[in-house]
């Protein structure tokens, strides 16, 4: 009863919040609202993703899919339930909501001295309630999770499950993180209420935009290197390749910042769509083929499906054949939009910016369900003492076990 009465709450406050801060950026000036998306917009992607990550667990807590066996058993005891990790989301959503409301109210009011409290304000609650060692809102889960960052930060020792899968949504992330890094260098280094005045330093054309945004696919292609030193595993080796085709797109888009228009569109940008395009065919080839481990572009299949050789499933499956299609072919969709997420030169565009930023949230959102069934078909396999970690499938689904099937 009092769960609910607290969603209830939340529910309100944030419809409230909501709506003051969509009226106020209505009214407000230029300027203003430039302000609003440096120190606001970082901050939705990433909430977002808690909460998606909610539902992931939710999902997987009523269908009875043990996912926290994909974590090590020192790992397992800090995972929190569904409706501790909503409660998590809600009050680091309440803190960003808020501060945005009454941000919005004072820059309507032209009180820039007040508003220019705000956003310093809520991001150092937010870094209070992610690294503060006392004992409120799930301390032991929360130091877990700034151990496993400061883990993947520095990825020169031997990985835990836990390191690749914060690691790899980090990936999905590395657009907001870069904005955060943007918006802190905008408090840290000149006037909160002066978009402009620290352009050189924290623009579009500094550097740190560019570094913001490789960080996250660097770790993520050091853990690769580090995994397959450890293990002789080429397959890692190949990981690693992929993601180093993010990097000359990061450094091409910023390019775009030190040259002329016309060498641009004569020059780089053909060189900047190719790598573009490198990336993505890259990394969808190995979300298909690796990840989720369905034979696609090598499939023996001779069968056609829409003109193309018919994908081949594993016997055993948790979701709906047509579920994996979908994935398929959204997963195709969204990292096309990369290009956005990965480009600093197209950061003018903000709304459409955050949507393609969102897209990609949701990819990472549905592709965490078919990763942690691979992970854990995978554990049934070396580790049958583990028992069923993934519920067996209603008897119409279910085949000769030996068998490869086609979509």
């Amino acid at each position: 009863m009092l769960y609910l009465l607290q969603k209830r709450c939340f529910a309100v406050w944030f419809l409230f919040c909501g709506l003051v801060t969509v009226v106020a950026l209505r009214s407000t000036d230029v300027a203003h609202t430039e302000l609003f998306y440096i120190y606001y917009q970082p901050l939705l992607p990433v909430l977002t993703m808690l909460w998606l990550w909610g539902i992931n667990v939710r999902y997987f807590e009523r269908t009875g899919v043990r996912y926290d066996a994909c974590f090590s058993s020192r790992d397992q005891k800090y995972l929190l339930h569904s409706r501790e990790i909503f409660q998590s989301a809600g009050m680091a959503t309440t803190v960003a909501l808020t501060s945005s409301a009454v941000f919005c109210t004072h820059c309507v009011l032209q009180q820039d001295r007040a508003a220019s409290l705000h956003p310093p304000l809520m991001y150092a609650c937010i870094l209070a309630l992610l690294l503060l060692p006392l004992d409120f809102a799930f301390k032991e889960t929360r130091m877990f999770f700034s151990t496993t960052l400061f883990r993947v930060a520095t990825p020169f020792r031997h990985m835990s499950w836990a390191d690749f899968l914060l690691a790899d949504v980090l990936t999905s992330l590395a657009k907001p993180l870069s904005d955060c890094e943007r918006a802190l260098c905008h408090l840290l280094s000149g006037p909160v209420m002066l978009p402009h005045s620290t352009d050189q330093m924290c623009g579009s054309s500094s550097w740190i935009i560019p570094a913001g945004l490789s960080l996250p696919y660097l770790w993520r292609l050091c853990q690769c290197l580090r995994t397959w030193r450890d293990t002789g595993n080429t397959g890692q080796a190949f990981n690693a390749l992929k993601y180093s085709t993010a990097f000359p797109v990061i450094i091409l888009s910023a390019v775009n910042f030190q040259v002329s228009d016309e060498d641009w569109n004569s020059f780089w940008k053909p060189i900047w769509l190719a790598a573009a395009f490198l990336n993505s065919a890259y990394s969808y080839y190995w979300d298909i083929e690796r990840d989720w481990e369905i034979a696609f572009f090598n499939s023996p299949s001779d069968q056609k499906w829409m003109g193309l050789k018919k994908p081949i499933l594993k016997d055993k499956l948790q979701y709906p054949r047509m579920f994996y299609v979908y994935l398929m072919v959204s997963n195709l969709v969204l990292r096309l939009a990369w290009t956005y997420k990965l480009s600093p030169h197209l950061r003018q565009n903000l709304l459409t910016v955050l949507i393609f930023t969102l897209l990609e949230v949701f990819r990472r959102f549905q592709w965490i369900f078919v990763r942690i069934e691979v992970e854990l078909r995978k554990l049934q396999v070396s580790k049958p003492e583990a028992g069923q970690l993934v519920p067996a499938l209603p008897p119409k689904e279910i085949i000769d076990a030996d068998e490869l099937v086609p979509i």
